[in-house]
């Protein structure tokens, strides 16, 4: 009776002091003037909570990409677009509220070889594509040589 009772303590004491903890890979914190995160990897147990706001995993590692192409504050008087993306043949890059500025555009491949350079003369302009293989390209609108905004196109059939 002593045995078992001595054994049931045991695995009792084993489960309270263990129940809680995970086997852990690696690990570290990471932080900014803006906030922290810790991390661990090989954690299996997470817990998830979300609002109307968003969501977070506690204990999961996920895979999450942002992709900023450029930030700058426009101080022109329009706005620019590019259509249709995805595209097959042309692109067209539409400038509203247009008052003959001095501007220009670059097409590049994902190596960041220039394709394509041409000045903007009117309020839409178009971008034959047509010879250009299928893949992903940036096109860059300039104004006296400074990046006002960057378009991410993608050619396909």
């Amino acid at each position: 009776m002593l045995k078992i009772l001595s054994t049931s303590v045991s695995l009792l004491l084993f489960a309270v002091t263990f129940g809680q903890t995970s086997v852990n890979t690696s690990g570290g914190t990471v932080s900014n003037p803006s906030g922290s995160v810790s991390y661990s990897i090989g954690q299996v147990a997470y817990e998830s909570i979300s609002n109307a706001s968003g969501s977070a995993s506690q204990g999961v590692q996920q895979a999450f990409e942002i992709a900023t192409l450029l930030l700058t504050e426009n101080t022109f008087n329009f706005s620019l677009t590019a259509f249709p993306n995805p595209t097959q043949s042309f692109l067209t890059l539409g400038i509203e509220n247009f008052n003959q500025e001095k501007l220009t555009y670059q097409l590049f491949d994902l190596e960041g070889k220039l394709v394509q350079q041409g000045a903007i003369q009117s309020k839409e302009t178009r971008l034959e594509m047509t010879q250009l293989p299928n893949a992903t390209y940036f096109v860059e609108v300039n104004h006296e040589g400074k990046n006002i905004q960057t378009f991410k196109i993608i050619k396909n059939q």
